[in-house]
């Protein structure tokens, strides 16, 4: 006797609509055939017979079944077709949930939650848990603010948005005059020197900040542009927005960046690397707007589609080759195919791996991390590791330590710490044990010490759990835990924030940008 079951293909996803029968109860069926079409929130699909015989459906139509469950037999036998009669049970009857509207359960969930009336709801079919929140984007966008008008209702729950997003109306507005100049003919503000691209931009009414670089080759072209101090386009970047851009200060981009949106928001201290891409098609839409939160990094040639609202968190990485998808056109939806248009969202220290893929309304949940290559179809709950096509949550992004693991591990650091200077060539003293371990370079002592608490002469930086007391000048401390450096500047101090940088371990005040060192 063979099985049709539903079977779960999505962690995110409970429940499925059976919506109709294609055989008739007790009929003949032949392997491969469709015997249904169930609906989930993701698609309508076929579900074929696994084998040749006589089917015994379980449900009726229009029912939400739980995924997992078997919603037929097929019996290959006159015996086994008749102990299926001998134990036959009654169909379910259909739900008619919210309306006498077909809908998911989660749907049902959140319609009563926001006061929402399925009925309003004009779609053919199954109502599901998307079709409600676009509703309720749709009723906040409306009640919003004008500020708030831009995000189209996208919930910035975990979101850190970056300060460049209340940048105000009327900003580094450009003469127009010189803006026409810059679509009519850009070549010629790509032939410039890098200075003279600062300067041109500067008289025209752009709000520049100090050290700003635009690499050669490089356009820029907004009705308004905000550049805060210590921007870098590198080589060939291409800026051309709808509305506005605005950077914040120390963030930089790679050769060959690809900048096309209605309005973009970047924050401070952003990395980004080599021919990223963000714009794609839809970048001129109403709703095309692009949010970058402090510290993100963008990898190597990834690409981020803007035609809905994308929301990138602080902390956030994006890393190599990966990509993201606000709208999907294909063939007509009126022959069944999906068109789909979303918003995607990265909530804080959220990472995608490398290759990795989120199409249109995918949300990653604050600290998860989604391994690479997989692709996500929908939300990654906060905290959570996520792997596969499509991506399921199959674990914690981390794990809680022992206070006696931590101190062991920060311990660690020095001698790591200790080890990458004398490969780098630089004089280092043998580590000292006790209570202050470390050791000695271009006359500054490195300590770790699981407390400060004063009594370190200067000059020093020392490396801690917890911090009591303000150090003294010349003594820069790293309070590890709490990520924040108190003290003095120097080039040791410098070089062991970029050693505990690409440990993970970034310190505020930020953002920075290490100017170079020991390491």
């Amino acid at each position: 006797m063979l099985e049709i079951v539903l079977t779960r293909e999505d962690a995110n996803t409970e429940y499925a609509l059976l919506a109709e029968w294609l055989v008739e109860d007790r009929a003949e069926v032949t392997g491969g055939q469709p015997v249904c079409v169930v609906e989930t929130t993701k698609a309508t699909v076929e579900v074929e017979s696994p084998g040749a015989g006589t089917i015994v459906q379980l449900y009726a139509e229009d029912v939400e079944v739980e995924l997992g469950k078997t919603i037929a037999y097929v019996a290959e036998t006159a015996e086994e077709l008749g102990s299926l009669d001998a134990g036959a049970r009654e169909k379910l009857a259909p739900k008619t949930p919210a309306g006498n509207r077909k809908a998911t359960r989660k749907a049902v969930e959140l319609a009563e939650l926001h006061g929402i009336d399925l009925s309003t709801v004009e779609k053919r079919g199954f109502i599901t848990e998307k079709d409600v929140e676009e509703l309720v984007s749709r009723a906040k966008a409306a009640a919003a603010p004008a500020g708030e008008s831009i995000l189209a209702g996208v919930s910035t729950n975990g979101v850190s948005l970056p300060s460049t997003f209340d940048v105000g109306d009327e900003a580094g507005a450009l003469d127009p005059g010189f803006l026409a100049s810059l679509h009519a003919d850009p070549d010629a503000f790509r032939g410039l020197s890098p200075p003279d691209k600062v300067a041109a931009l500067r008289d025209a009414g752009a709000r520049i900040g100090a050290g700003v670089e635009l690499g050669e080759g490089s356009l820029v072209a907004a009705p308004r542009v905000v550049l805060e101090d210590g921007v870098r386009i590198e080589p060939r970047g291409t800026i051309v927005c709808e509305e506005v851009v605005a950077i914040g200060e120390l963030s930089r981009f790679g050769p060959d960046l690809e900048l096309r949106c209605r309005r973009a928001f970047l924050g401070a201290g952003i990395w980004g690397g080599r021919s990223v891409r963000f714009g794609g098609g839809g970048h001129r839409e109403p709703w095309a707007m692009l949010t970058v939160g402090d510290l993100a990094f963008v990898g190597d040639e990834a690409f981020v589609n803007v035609c809905r609202p994308v929301l990138i968190g602080r902390e956030v990485f994006l890393t190599m080759r990966s990509m993201i998808v606000t709208h999907n056109i294909g063939h007509s939806v009126l022959e069944g195919f999906e068109n789909r248009f979303a918003p995607v969202v990265l909530e804080d220290r959220s990472q995608v791996g490398l290759g990795t893929v989120l199409y249109a309304g995918s949300r990653i949940g604050a600290g998860a991390i989604v391994a690479s290559n997989s692709y996500v179809v929908g939300e990654i709950p906060a905290g959570s590791f996520a792997i596969g096509v499509p991506a399921k949550a199959t674990g914690s992004s981390s794990h809680k330590l022992s206070d006696t693991r931590r101190l062991e591990l920060a311990r660690r650091m020095i001698d790591d710490l200790h080890e990458l200077l004398a490969l780098r060539g630089h004089e280092v003293t043998a580590i000292e044990g006790g209570d202050l371990r470390g050791f000695e370079v271009q006359g500054t002592r490195v300590l770790f010490a699981p407390s400060y608490r004063g009594g370190v002469n200067p000059p020093a930086v020392v490396l801690t759990l917890e911090v009591q007391g303000d150090p003294p000048e010349g003594v820069g401390v790293f309070d590890l835990l709490a990520r924040r450096v108190h003290g003095s500047e120097g080039v040791v101090l410098d070089s062991v924030r970029e050693f505990c940088r690409k440990r993970g371990i970034r310190f505020d005040p930020g953002p920075w940008r290490y100017p170079g060192g020991l390491v």
